[in-house]
């Protein structure tokens, strides 16, 4: 059995810097959702989010000035197209080839060929006319790292939204796919166009703008110590006490089941019991 969400969202991190891929981009993570990875399905479980009114009470026992509420989240200005490949992909200028239908593709507001190499499963994502939206920086995350709820968790402290996006997981096989962004004949929506009918190929716009296929997750970095026993813990800099999140489950193979590096007999103590409390999947609310 093909665990494609697993297996995609895997290979996403691997071809990212700091970035983890959402499967289903139409149910977005939001900025400042604080959570787990489950290491069953590799989805990002949201147990809060830090502009919740009830997040208020955890701020105010380790800083009683500071409200989120005036700090909201900041937008950034639309950037280029993004385009995600793993590894076995190449791109190629685009060729829908003579069977496709007749569509106006001079008028594509995105298009390319992607060809797969056989062997082992590759992942694509494009993603149109991409809006980073984050938490004020140097601002908020150095007050979040005072709250001792936050070990062991993750928090969302950007999201990238889009007017449109495109997934593709191959089947292992050789292939080349097609893939255009075209205006819709109904309305003034946009559509996507593939040569591939593949189970895993999953495309969709939003004129809105909520769909999140992107996000970032990061952790406490836990290395702060006091210098003697009775002082305080120092004080972080600006967001440079968080680093990006570790989702704890075993490396996959190419259909998406666990294929661990380690043998449980050989994996060093230290490793497994970092991973296990840092990364557990039974989730509790505080």
């Amino acid at each position: 059995m093909v665990r494609a969400e697993r297996k995609y969202v895997d290979l996403m991190r691997q071809s990212t810097v700091g970035l983890f891929a959402n499967w289903d981009p139409e149910n977005p993570i939001e900025v400042g959702s604080y959570g787990r990875f489950d290491l069953d399905t590799t989805r990002f479980t949201v147990l809060g989010n830090i502009y919740d009114p009830e997040f208020q009470v955890l701020l105010d026992a380790v800083d009683g000035n500071f409200r989120m509420s005036d700090h909201p989240p900041e937008l950034d200005p639309v950037e280029q197209d993004m385009i995600v490949t793993s590894t076995g992909v190449r791109k190629h200028p685009f060729a829908p080839g003579a069977d496709a239908k007749k569509e106006n593709f001079n008028k594509a507001s995105f298009k390319m060929n992607f060809k797969f190499l056989a062997g082992k499963r590759s992942a694509v994502l494009v993603v149109h006319k991409p809006r980073l939206y984050h938490v004020p920086r140097n601002t908020v995350l150095d007050v979040l790292y005072r709250i001792p709820e936050f070990n062991g968790l993750c928090i969302v402290p950007s999201v990238y939204k889009c007017r449109g996006w495109s997934i593709y997981l191959s089947s292992k096989l050789e292939e080349t796919v097609s893939v255009a962004l075209l205006p819709s004949k109904v309305g003034f929506d946009l559509e996507w166009w593939s040569n591939s009918d593949s189970e895993f190929l999953r495309q969709g716009t939003d004129k809105n703008r909520f769909a999140s296929p992107l996000f970032s997750a990061q952790q406490k970095l836990p290395l702060i110590r006091r210098y003697m026993r009775g002082m305080p813990i120092p004080d972080p800099e600006p967001d440079k006490f968080w680093i990006d999140g570790y989702p704890g489950w075993e490396p996959l193979d190419e259909d998406g089941n666990d294929d661990p590096i380690w043998e449980e007999d050989y994996e060093p103590d230290v490793a497994r019991v970092w991973r296990r409390t840092m990364c557990k999947s039974t989730l509790t609310r505080w």
